[in-house]
């Protein structure tokens, strides 16, 4: 194998096109070999090696190390399984699968063909993210009793699979899928109880809360939607300290506030590119090299909190 991995993308979606296609691109250890599109008159001449009309013959082609899926979110168990059985590495956007069990399945299929498959929470690679890791590792806020997690934004496009429960649609799935993410990132256990409520529209949740206990008392809650303005914050709150994220699922530049008795520190946060990060550090998994890539136990846990919450809708 080279030093560079080639990658397929099934689907030409809005995320590939906008970020994770131009992201493989600038990772130093990767390239974007071939995309399959059901409609391949939409994808621009010259960019890859390979355009093709169909998922399966993109899957058949021996060239391609790595496959990132962006696909409905009704489709990824069925194309992670093929894509595992092809042969391929698979990163797939978030949610995994639909349901606990999907991802569980997927995860034999990954274990059964030796292959890595991973969710994708781009998140998780910026410098903000290092940031929070780090106070909440240091002690400074003491023992964590809440933790308040929002992800909305205000949905415009009309005919959007985001509206298609057929598809997967809803916004629990769309953004809530990453408050679930970041409190399992920072408790590291499923909750003992949940509690949740929901304001829907053409069949699929647009504003949703969700209350979330753990056996040691402590109390979370997410809030996620796509009907209402936009909303990106997090805290974590302890015996001793209160540490203030804003935007903590972008990439940009800013400032985590970390409140103690002693009064506010500001702790700095770098620009960074995480789309590019997380694909040079699956690249670089896929090469045996140093990289970190989020574990499958990970995912099964955050779709085993997806389906509390469903189940207490």
């Amino acid at each position: 194998m080279s030093d560079v991995i080639n990658w397929g993308v099934l689907g030409y979606a809005r995320i590939a096109k906008n970020s994770v296609i131009p992201a493989i691109n600038r990772a130093e250890n990767a390239r974007v070999y071939a995309v399959a599109s059901r409609n391949k008159a939409e994808l621009p001449t010259g960019e890859w090696d390979q355009s093709y009309d169909d998922y399966a013959t993109l899957l058949a082609d021996d060239a391609i190390q790595a496959v990132y899926i962006p696909l409905p979110n009704s489709l990824h168990k069925e194309w992670v399984i093929r894509a595992l059985q092809a042969g391929k590495h698979v990163l797939c956007e978030k949610p995994l699968g639909l349901t606990a069990a999907e991802a569980q399945e997927m995860q034999q299929v990954a274990v059964k063909h030796n292959r890595l498959l991973m969710e994708a929470f781009m998140y998780q690679y910026t410098d903000r993210v290092r940031v929070v890791k780090e106070a909440v590792e240091s002690g400074e806020l003491g023992d964590i009793r809440h933790i308040n997690v929002s992800f909305r934004f205000l949905l415009d496009r009309p005919n959007t699979i985001k509206m298609q429960p057929a598809l997967g649609g809803g916004s629990l799935y769309d953004v809530g899928c990453y408050p679930v993410n970041f409190i399992g990132m920072i408790t590291g256990r499923l909750p003992v109880q949940c509690k949740a409520l929901c304001e829907t529209d053409q069949g699929v949740d647009t504003n949703l809360s969700a209350l979330l206990q753990y056996d040691d008392g402590l109390i979370a809650n997410i809030h996620c939607g796509f009907n209402a303005f936009g909303r990106n914050y997090a805290e974590i709150i302890g015996t001793k300290g209160m540490l203030c994220i804003d935007k903590p699922f972008l990439d940009d530049a800013g400032t985590v506030y970390l409140h103690t008795s002693e009064g506010v520190r500001e702790l700095p946060v770098s620009e960074s590119d995480r789309y590019q990060a997380e694909i040079r550090n699956f690249s670089s998994a896929i090469l045996n090299e140093p990289s970190r890539v989020i574990p499958l136990e990970e995912t099964v846990r955050n779709m085993q909190v997806l389906d509390m919450i469903r189940a207490a809708l």
